[in-house]
C-alpha cells in the first residue's frame, strides 16, 4: 500500500559535513557540522561554537552557514583582523559584518594566515571543509625528515599506499631539492590537486598545502605529512545551473541540488521540462552557465580527468552485437583502467558480472542477449571504470514488469555500494518495494515546465517523504499529473510548486 495521509511539508533537518583543523595544537582533529556554526579564538567566556587555540584568531572570526533550501554550506569572515583564505583567496570585507557569503565545496582548504602564504605563521589554522570525511577518519603520518623521497599509490612498495582504484600504481612523488620540497605527478591518470588546483607536472609544497591524490588527502607539515586513506570512496555531487540555452531559448534555468554517497535520485519531469537538457549538463557533454563539481572538482574545468567518473547508460542500448560480453567489457576496462594489471581487470569484470548477476552471460554474444540482458550489460560497462557518479535514461523501458523490478533494486545495491544513482523514469512506481513498503529512491528531483516562460525549472528535491508531502500526492507517477500541463491531462500546477518550493 501506498501512503494514504498527507501531511503538512517539513524542510529537511541539516545534512552533515565535517571539518578536518588543524590549530596550534597541531594534532588533526574531526569536527562534525550539523548545520550553522561560529568560529573564534578560544578565549575565556567565548560563545563560539567552534574554538581555536591560536594567537592570530579574532574572538568573532568567522562563520559557517547553512542554508537548508539549498542543502549547501557558505562561509562567511567577519572582518577579522588577519582573514580567512579559502583555496588561497583571501575573502574580502563586502559590508559591515563580513565578506560575501562564499558557497563550499568539498575539499576546499580554510587558512587563517599571515598575508603571504609562502611564509605561514607558526599559529597559523588549517580547515579542511568536507562533506565525504568520516568523523572518525583515521589520519596518519609519514616523517620527512630522513627521506630523500615518498612515493603515492597503489603499489605495495609506496610510502603512502592509496587503496584507491582511482589512483595509479605509483601515482606521484614527494621529493627534497635545493630548493625546497616538491610534488611530482607521475603522469597519472586522474592527476594530482594543491590546495584544490590541478597541477601541471610538479610544483613547490608550502607549510599546510592540501595535496589530493585519487580520494586520499595530504596535508604538508613541513617535516612530516599527514594522510588518510578511505579507498574508493564516492563524495558529493553539487549540481547549481544558472541556465542552458540553445540560440535564444532557454531550456532550464535555476536547478540547484546536492547528492551523497549512497544517494539513489528519482529524476521526474514532464514533457519538454529539460530533463535531457539536465543530464548532458551534469554529464559536461553541453556545458551549462553554472557548475557542477565532483567531490570538490569542477567537472567543467577538469573535464578530461572527470569525465570517466560520471557514467550514463543510455535508454537504447548502444552495444557491437557481434562481440562477446567478456571482450566487451575487457575493451572497457583497458581504456579505462590502463594502470590496472590484466589480472585485476580480470578480477574487476568476474566482479560486477557476480553483481549484477549475470556471470553465466560472460560468452555470449551481445545480440544474442534479450534486451533486459543487453542492459543489465550495459550497465556493467559504466561500472567497470570505477564511475561515482550513474546516471541512467530510462533503463526500465522495454522490460517486462519483473525484470523492471529487479532492474530497480539491482540499481539500488549500486548506490548502496557507494555510488550516486541517478535514474529518469516514468514507471517510477517499479521503485516501490512492497515487502519494504518504501521507495528504493532516496531522493526525488521534479522538473516543471513554467508556463511564465516555457523554461524547465527545478520544482522540488528531497526525499520521497516529503516529496508526497510537498505535492499532496499519494504516490510518485501523481506528481507528474499535478505539473503536466491540461492539454497533457494534468492539473497545470507547474509554476505553483515552482514558486512553492522557492518558498515565494
Amino acid at each position: 500500500m501506498y501512503p494514504t495521509k498527507t501531511q503538512m511539508f517539513i524542510p529537511r533537518p541539516a545534512r552533515g559535513a565535517t571539518l578536518l583543523l588543524i590549530d596550534s595544537r597541531r594534532e588533526p582533529m574531526m569536527i562534525a557540522l550539523s548545520g550553522s556554526a561560529t568560529i573564534g579564538g578560544a578565549y575565556p567566556a567565548s560563545d563560539r561554537d567552534i574554538q581555536l587555540q591560536s594567537e592570530i584568531v579574532s574572538k568573532r572570526h568567522g562563520e559557517f552557514y547553512y542554508d537548508n533550501s539549498a542543502d549547501a554550506y557558505y562561509y562567511i569572515d567577519n572582518n577579522s583582523l588577519n582573514g580567512t583564505f579559502v583555496n588561497g583567496v583571501k575573502l574580502q570585507p563586502y559590508n559591515e559584518r563580513g565578506s560575501r557569503a562564499l558557497r563550499l565545496n568539498d575539499g576546499d582548504v580554510l587558512r587563517i594566515d599571515r598575508s603571504d602564504l609562502r611564509h605561514p605563521h607558526p599559529q597559523a589554522v588549517l580547515m579542511i571543509f568536507s562533506r565525504s570525511f568520516e568523523p572518525d577518519e583515521e589520519w596518519r603520518v609519514v616523517n620527512l625528515s630522513n627521506r630523500f623521497k615518498v612515493t603515492i599509490g597503489r603499489d605495495s612498495s609506496c610510502a603512502i599506499r592509496v587503496s584507491d582504484p582511482m589512483a595509479s600504481r605509483v601515482h606521484a612523488e614527494i621529493y627534497l631539492t635545493e630548493k625546497g620540497v616538491m610534488i611530482y605527478d607521475n603522469k597519472s591518470t586522474n592527476g594530482v590537486l594543491v590546495n584544490s588546483h590541478r597541477i601541471s607536472g610538479s610544483a613547490y609544497l608550502q607549510l599546510n598545502d592540501v595535496i589530493r591524490v585519487a580520494n586520499t588527502t595530504i596535508i604538508f607539515r613541513g617535516g612530516y605529512v599527514l594522510f588518510n586513506n578511505p579507498g574508493e570512496k564516492s563524495g558529493c555531487l553539487s549540481v547549481n545551473i544558472h541556465d542552458q540555452t540553445f540560440g535564444k531559448h532557454t531550456i532550464i534555468r535555476d536547478v540547484r541540488f546536492e547528492a551523497d554517497t549512497k544517494d539513489f535520485i528519482l529524476v521526474l519531469g514532464g514533457s519538454g521540462a529539460g530533463k535531457t537538457t539536465l543530464i548532458n549538463a551534469v554529464l559536461g557533454v553541453v556545458k551549462a552557465n553554472g557548475s557542477v563539481i565532483l567531490d570538490g572538482q569542477s567537472l567543467y574545468d577538469n573535464f578530461r580527468s572527470l569525465k570517466s567518473q560520471v557514467g550514463l547508460v543510455p535508454q537504447f542500448v548502444n552495444l557491437r552485437k557481434n562481440d562477446k560480453v567478456y571482450a566487451t567489457l575487457m575493451d572497457t576496462a583497458d581504456i579505462r583502467l590502463p594502470h590496472f594489471t590484466k589480472q585485476e581487470k580480470i578480477e574487476r569484470i568476474d566482479a560486477i558480472l557476480k553483481k549484477l548477476g549475470v556471470s553465466e552471460l560472460k560468452n555470449r554474444l551481445i545480440g544474442r542477449l534479450s534486451g533486459g540482458q543487453q542492459k543489465k550489460i550495459s550497465v556493467a560497462v559504466q561500472l567497470i571504470g570505477y564511475q561515482k557518479v550513474f546516471i541512467l535514461d530510462e533503463p526500465d523501458s522495454g522490460l517486462d514488469p519483473a525484470s523492471r523490478e529487479q532492474q530497480m533494486e539491482i540499481l539500488r545495491s549500486i548506490a548502496d555500494d557507494g555510488k550516486i544513482v541517478m535514474v529518469v523514469s516514468h514507471a517510477s512506481e517499479e521503485g516501490f518495494n512492497d515487502d519494504e513498503q518504501r521507495y528504493l529512491f532516496s531522493k526525488v528531483l521534479v522538473l516543471a515546465k513554467s508556463v511564465r516562460d516555457n523554461c524547465g525549472e527545478l520544482a522540488f528535491f528531497g526525499s520521497t517523504e516529503d516529496a508526497l508531502q510537498f505535492f499532496g500526492v499519494q504516490s510518485l507517477k501523481e506528481i507528474i499529473i499535478e505539473i503536466n500541463p491540461p492539454n497533457e491531462g494534468g492539473n497545470g500546477k507547474a509554476d505553483y510548486y515552482i514558486d512553492k518550493f522557492r518558498g515565494r
